[in-house]
């Protein structure tokens, strides 16, 4: 009789490794904590934006999208360049002439980040504006 009840004491530590695996479901907490950190990165980028209009002074064809591009290189902001109802990155040369913007037209620039203030003023004397 003595040999039956050593299974049992056996089968009892087996219960015991099965809270174990209870505890794996204790990592979804830390993702919460992570939602406030979020929460205040979009108030401070809201804080280094700034748009700005510009007429072109000439077609904005190879040149002239290759000198705003590499003028946009040297800057840590995102910049954007909208015309029509389209926008497009200002560092792709591509981007900027499938725009078919022309002398003329006005344009509008969007910078967001830590030098947007003069990432606008260095990209708008590069448009002639």
């Amino acid at each position: 009789m003595s040999v039956s009840s050593e299974p049992t004491a056996t089968s009892a530590p087996t219960a015991t490794s099965a809270p174990t695996a209870a505890p794996a479901t204790v990592p979804p907490e830390p993702t919460a904590t992570l939602e406030p950190t979020a929460t205040s990165a979009p108030a401070v980028s809201e804080a280094h934006t700034g748009e700005r209009a510009i007429v072109l002074t000439e077609d904005l064809h190879a040149r002239p999208a290759s000198a705003l591009a590499q003028a946009a290189a040297a800057f840590t902001s995102a910049v954007t360049l909208s015309y029509g109802s389209r926008s497009v990155d200002v560092r792709s040369v591509l981007s900027l002439m499938g725009l078919g913007a022309t002398n003329g037209q006005t344009v509008t620039l969007l910078a967001t980040g830590d030098d947007a203030a003069e990432a606008l003023t260095a990209l708008t004397a590069v448009l002639g504006g």
